[in-house]
């Protein structure tokens, strides 16, 4: 009789302690904060001084009144482009400072 292994793929493994670790949300936002200029553009990134997140909220600090206000309108846009670049929702709130 043969006997049943209980080998998983290293992937899997790997995948499934970040997540009981709550460290795949850690990686996620170091992730954004290092590809913000991707993500949102090289002028907005040019003009962040800071970039901090809060349970599911991002916060984000400009340098530019004007970008602020442009931001104000494109904020669903952005925070769709940060949430398909991790492949899942991470923040469901945008705060512009």
């Amino acid at each position: 009789m043969a006997k049943k292994s209980n080998l998983i793929k290293l992937g899997d493994a790997i995948s499934q302690i970040l997540k009981e670790e709550h460290l795949d949300i850690k990686i996620s936002r170091f992730t954004v904060r290092n590809s913000w200029k991707e993500i949102a553009g090289e002028m907005i990134a040019k003009n962040t001084s800071e970039i901090s997140f809060r349970e599911k909220t991002i916060f984000v600090t400009l340098s530019s009144a004007a970008l602020k206000q442009e931001l104000l309108y494109r904020k669903e846009e952005l925070m769709a482009n940060i949430n398909k670049f991790c492949g899942y929702k991470l923040i469901d709130t945008l705060v512009i400072k």
